[in-house]
């Protein structure tokens, strides 16, 4: 991919935030990336290493860094790796279709309960 398409910030938000779950290599798939690439992202003195180019990587971290997503490391190796990434934030559709509402309230329907 060559360097004027690669994800910016906010289209790899986007494609993290629409999903519960997101594994690395499914990024790598989805943008096209070097599959064997390494790179080392840090927050609040935690260090890990994740599978990602070193452009994308500092993008994961500032993300990570502002809390937009949370990161799951690999209990299989010894050393901190990132496997997946997860929004830290729900959509409001997410929890809408977990209820089994469309988020459409009738006007005289308060929020918290039935219509008076």
């Amino acid at each position: 991919m060559s360097a004027n398409k690669r994800p910016s910030t906010s289209s790899l938000r986007r494609y993290v935030t629409s999903r519960p779950y997101v594994a690395v290599a499914d990024i790598r798939r989805r943008f096209d990336l070097e599959a064997d690439a390494m790179s080392v992202v840090s927050r609040n003195g935690t260090t890990a290493y994740v599978g990602l180019p070193e452009r994308e990587a500092i993008k994961l971290q500032e993300l990570w860094q502002r809390d937009e997503l949370g990161v799951e490391l690999s209990v299989e190796v010894r050393a901190p790796v990132i496997v997946g990434v997860y929004p830290m934030r729900v959509a409001r559709f997410v929890v809408d279709q977990a209820t089994g509402s469309n988020g459409h309230r009738p006007l005289d329907e308060s929020p918290g309960g039935s219509a008076e």
